[in-house]
């Protein structure tokens, strides 16, 4: 069963962690041409209750409090800057994660639970969650400051 300080020490030999606390891995990756891109790694617990955030009893009975989840998230815009409808079009055809909001800002995300296969399936879509944002960053704002 793969833990948070397995991946911790996975991501720490092929990646330059810029920031990190106990429960979050923070990492600017190169994507294309001079562009960079933020990633946010954190460690999640299935359980947790988030301030704000109302679990259903639907998802609560299904809910697996001993799970922790590893999500992976990258900045795209803030919500006021573009156009979320075309943000969401763009988005769409991908097969890893979605688009969020998290304080103000769209983020791409992903989300894999900690376990057996954890390491073997956290390589693609930390990957392309990054690139995904990026592109989604660059054309919907034009910009690089994420």
């Amino acid at each position: 069963m793969a833990t948070w300080e397995d991946l911790h020490s996975y991501v720490v030999v092929r990646y330059e962690i810029v920031r990190q606390t106990a429960d979050e891995l923070r990492f600017r990756l190169p994507t294309t041409g001079d562009r960079t891109q933020l990633v946010v790694v954190k460690r999640i617990r299935e359980a947790a209750a988030r301030p704000g955030v109302e679990v259903t009893d639907a998802a609560a009975a299904v809910a697996d409090p001993d799970q922790v989840w590893v999500q992976i998230e990258s900045p795209v815009a803030r919500l006021g800057d573009v156009d979320l409808a075309k943000a969401l079009e763009l988005a769409g055809p991908s097969v890893v994660g979605g688009l969020a909001a998290e304080e103000g800002v769209i983020v791409y995300r992903h989300s894999i639970p900690l376990g057996p296969a954890a390491l073997d399936g956290f390589e693609f879509p930390f990957r392309q969650v990054v690139h995904l944002a990026d592109e989604l960053e660059q054309a919907l704002t034009g910009r690089d400051e994420n």
